[in-house]
């Protein structure tokens, strides 16, 4: 049970050691039954001392918002054809911290070294790896680079050591899809990109042993429709906003 109460924690402003040590407690990141889970993560990137919507703010003011056409006002898109989602609010363009502790918790009994982030915003899969699990390492690849040193900013305030983010377009030929134990890739972009990055990711099914937790409707219809050898064998975990596939064991058997 949850008894963690996140209202009186930030009145206190607690200090660096204590907050150091809430990471590591899993209960931590768990919204209480009563509390919306998106506010839930707004009071705890308050507690940890992100500056996103600082970060945002920069970025809509040199770049377009992705909702909105060309216009007169000079400013330019972001790496054009691939959406990086600069003017949706932060907490809609982040997984909640309650979410990925439950997808996180599904791992614990296979002990994985290597969970891989495509797409990783401010690396909040890696700030709750650290403490569901801590032997792991967190690599997360994301676009653009002013998020990924906030997140390294955060990684480094707490001594989050095995957690690393780095500045790549994934959707390049020249990107080297690293070997992990788990990936989660949501909805990073269009149809055609999400395409790129699981046919890579079928190409590794022949020889890897791995997990995915797809999140979002447009990469879970596309696994369902395009990519069978996805589930086909070993079956799939649904949840309301995420999928979990195997290419190794059999999930029908939880």
């Amino acid at each position: 049970m949850n008894d963690i109460n996140f209202s009186e924690l930030l009145k206190s402003a607690p200090p660096i050691t204590i907050i150091k040590e809430l990471l590591k407690n899993p209960d931590f990141f768990i919204a209480p039954f009563d509390q919306d889970e998106r506010q839930h993560s707004k009071e705890i990137d308050k507690m940890l001392g992100f500056k996103i919507p600082k970060v945002e703010q920069k970025l809509l003011k040199k770049y377009r918002a992705f909702y909105k056409s060309a216009d007169d006002s000079n400013k330019k898109a972001h790496y054009q054809g691939t959406q990086t989602w600069i003017g949706l609010h932060p907490q809609v363009l982040q997984t909640p911290y309650n979410q990925i502790s439950h997808f996180l918790s599904y791992f614990k009994k296979y002990n994985p070294k290597t969970v891989v982030d495509l797409g990783a915003g401010y690396g909040r899969v890696g700030i709750v790896m650290n403490a569901i699990l801590p032997d792991a390492t967190f690599i997360g690849h994301e676009i653009l680079e002013i998020r990924l040193k906030e997140a390294n900013r955060i990684f480094d305030i707490y001594g989050l050591d095995q957690c690393e983010m780095r500045c790549q377009n994934i959707l390049e030929d020249s990107f080297d899809l690293p070997s992990a134990d788990v990936y989660f890739i949501y909805d990073f972009s269009n149809i055609d990109d999400l395409m790129v990055i699981l046919k890579r990711l079928s190409e590794k099914l022949k020889h890897d042993q791995f997990f995915i937790v797809a999140k979002g409707e447009g990469i879970r219809s596309l696994i369902q429709l395009k990519f069978p050898e996805f589930w086909t064998s070993h079956g799939v975990v649904h949840q309301k906003e995420w999928s979990l596939y195997s290419s190794f064991t059999d999930l029908r058997k939880r």
